[in-house]
């Protein structure tokens, strides 16, 4: 797979186990509307978003740190230092539990009803789909449930700023992705229907004489 691009991902290191020159990806960022259409439960976290790996769709949420210099000044003061998205509930779990009372969190622990409802988010919205694929003829793409803008999506997103190598290594990632562009979204080339006596006259035949019977 050849790669036309402006920026450097974590995977673009499996170029050199071998190049496809038959297959190119232009991965060039643009920011998009992007509409699901599912009657799945929105989910209750306000960092909450999907990001579509090649046909499969892996639901994420975004954990955010505070300076732990500037907690205490109230929220107008805080200043965010690391973010980190987790695609497993298991996976957000933890690093809440890491970071403390520094995580940026939008609903109470305790209250069982609402954590089940965001575990559940994450078994949801996990399943494959190529539908949003074909519409934007993108192999990744990145939208947030709760964005703030009418462009809530992105394709062609950079996978590193996700850590969406914890999910694939870069050999595995990069040639799925040239896989998909050579499988999936390959452009289908109109097949032309040729004429007969075209056809016939392309293999070498004199159509006034090859066919017709010699007078003896």
């Amino acid at each position: 797979m050849r790669l036309h691009t402006d920026f450097h991902d974590y995977y673009d290191t499996a170029v050199g186990y071998g190049v496809d020159d038959n297959v190119h990806y232009n991965r060039f960022t643009k920011e998009v509307v992007i509409r699901i259409k599912s009657g799945l439960n929105l989910p209750n976290h306000r960092h909450a978003g999907l990001l579509g790996f090649c046909g499969k769709i892996y639901p994420f949420t975004e954990i955010r740190k505070f300076d732990r210099k500037f907690y205490d000044y109230g929220e107008e003061a805080r200043k965010i230092v690391e973010h980190y998205f987790a695609f497993s509930f298991e996976d957000y779990k933890n690093k809440d539990s890491e970071w403390g009372k520094y995580a940026e969190t939008f609903f109470d622990h305790y209250d069982n009803s609402r954590e089940m409802k965001f575990k559940q988010f994450f078994i949801d919205w996990n399943y494959e789909s190529d539908d949003i694929f074909f519409e934007h003829k993108a192999p990744i793409w990145m939208m947030k449930f709760d964005s703030g803008y009418e462009q809530n999506g992105l394709l062609n997103p950079k996978l590193k700023d996700y850590g969406f190598d914890r999910i694939k290594d870069s050999f595995t990632a990069f040639q799925e992705i040239s896989m998909y562009l050579s499988n999936i979204l390959v452009e289908q080339k109109e097949v032309v229907k040729v004429e007969d006596e075209v056809r016939i006259e392309k293999h070498g035949f004199d159509l006034k004489k090859s066919f017709r019977k010699e007078k003896k």
